[in-house]
């Protein structure tokens, strides 16, 4: 959030003005007494001596920043008036601003009293943290004054009246400019203040919260597998294509994986999904989780609009990333089944392998179809459109890098080569048969070897069925 946004919030303003008026008020507690102090030695240890001809006229200006200076002594003492502790140092300034003016009206622009006055004007326009409307008050109070005093006293608007007016406002526009910055610095350390203090507060509480996770950190990991599970389709989600025979499979790399497939009916057509979040874990499970929750819901709304379906999952993906600084993205391809064996698709994902009933096979990209979900605020000028169509015991062959990049002893990848000879040599049997050979041949080409990527693949058979 800008300083700007943040100061101008009501509450957060009210905060910032009552602890800035507070911060006053404790600064009156030493510097009105000072104020104090100073023009009564001046009174009787100098004016008296040095200016006898001026005395009198002198010791009225004294007064000024007196009296308002025990007023403001009197209210820095009392808790109460905490809040008014930027009335009370406007006072303050403005009693020793008067008296500066008053004693350059008096002396004729004496060099000690004008001295007096731009030390005056430094330190309250620019080191006093009185606001700046005050400030600039003050300053246009006393010029006045200083006019009405000195023309009052027949002194004609001489050199010296002219080099006053031009060295007390120059130095008090200079202190103001100042405290500009000034103020700018103060609103930007109380903001990071308070986003610290709003930190260390949520800290604290996760510190709590994690002390008691940690306990039951291996049950909850098991109920994250298990939730996990559960998303994923289920035998009767995808037997209801009546013209397809479906078969899925998923097998984590660790107790939740980042890899998402699903498989939506509805009357003869369907959705068809598969992606894959980048690393594996807890964090990716819960995105993939993420992810299939918003498109179930979204098929509710848009049927047919597959690429507005991963323009809105992209959108929220890329949001996600950049408010939790996540570095994780998503490939992810959507599929319209329109019936009778025909598709359309988009998205980025591996490439789509499609085998027809005499052996032939397509290896089809899909990087020319979208882009990775979450990388990019807009993706509309990435997507496309695929149509293809499968004939009767024609398969299709999702699956996810893990399977592909399994590696054995000798650092050696099952790859499509894999996947496309296994489901050759059972080409002719069931959607179950081919996934299970798949499998299959690739956890024995691995070995002894541990999977480093989440396993998912998804055998699609058009059946013979017209009706």
């Amino acid at each position: 959030m800008e300083i700007e946004k943040f100061v101008q919030s009501p509450e957060l303003k009210k905060e910032y003005n009552l602890e800035q008026a507070e911060t006053l008020w404790k600064i009156n507690r030493v510097v009105a007494p000072i104020t104090i102090l100073i023009p009564v030695v001046l009174i009787m240890f100098s004016d008296s001596i040095n200016f006898p001809d001026v005395y009198r006229e002198m010791f009225v200006g004294r007064i000024y920043a007196i009296v308002l200076g025990f007023v403001v002594v009197i209210s820095s003492m009392i808790p109460r008036l905490k809040n008014r502790g930027q009335t009370f140092s406007f006072l303050l300034f403005l009693g020793f601003s008067f008296m500066a003016a008053h004693l350059n009206g008096v002396m004729n622009n004496d060099s000690s009293a004008l001295t007096n006055w731009i030390l005056t004007s430094i330190i309250g326009c620019g080191i006093l943290p009185l606001s700046l409307t005050y400030t600039a008050a003050v300053v246009f109070i006393s010029f006045v004054y200083y006019l009405i005093i000195y023309f009052s006293h027949g002194f004609l608007p001489d050199l010296a009246f002219r080099m006053t007016l031009i060295n007390v406002g120059s130095a008090s526009i200079a202190a103001m400019a100042f405290k500009v910055a000034q103020f700018r610095i103060r609103e930007r350390e109380f903001f990071f203040r308070k986003s610290l203090r709003l930190a260390n507060v949520e800290i604290e509480k996760l510190n709590n919260k994690l002390k008691d996770e940690n306990i039951h950190l291996t049950m909850e990991l098991e109920v994250a597998k298990h939730i996990q599970t559960l998303v994923l389709p289920q035998k009767e989600d995808y037997t209801n294509f009546h013209d397809l025979d479906i078969s899925c499979l998923m097998i984590p790399a660790d107790e939740v994986g980042g890899d998402y497939y699903d498989t939506i009916s509805f009357e003869k057509e369907g959705i068809i999904t598969m992606g894959d979040v980048t690393d594996h874990g807890l964090h990716s499970g819960l995105i993939m989780m993420m992810v299939h929750t918003a498109i179930r819901t979204l098929i509710h709304i848009e049927k047919n609009d597959i690429k507005k379906i991963f323009r809105i999952i992209n959108k929220l993906l890329y949001d996600f990333r950049h408010k939790t600084s996540d570095h994780r993205i998503m490939t992810l391809i959507i599929l319209k089944y329109l019936g009778r064996g025909k598709f359309r698709m988009t998205g980025q994902h591996e490439s789509i392998i499609i085998i027809s009933k005499d052996g032939t096979f397509k290896d089809i990209p899909s990087i020319d179809y979208g882009m990775f979900a979450g990388l990019e605020n807009n993706v509309e000028k990435y997507l496309d459109i695929l149509e293809f169509e499968l004939k009767n015991d024609d398969i299709l062959i999702l699956y996810t890098d893990g399977l592909t990049e399994a590696m054995n002893e000798n650092n050696e990848e099952f790859g499509k080569d894999g996947i496309i000879k296994s489901a050759m040599t059972v080409k002719n049997g069931s959607a179950d048969i081919i996934r299970s050979t798949i499998v299959k041949n690739c956890l024995n080409h691995m070995g002894h070897e541990k999977p480093y990527d989440d396993m998912s693949i998804m055998i699609i058979k058009k059946l013979y069925k017209e009706n």
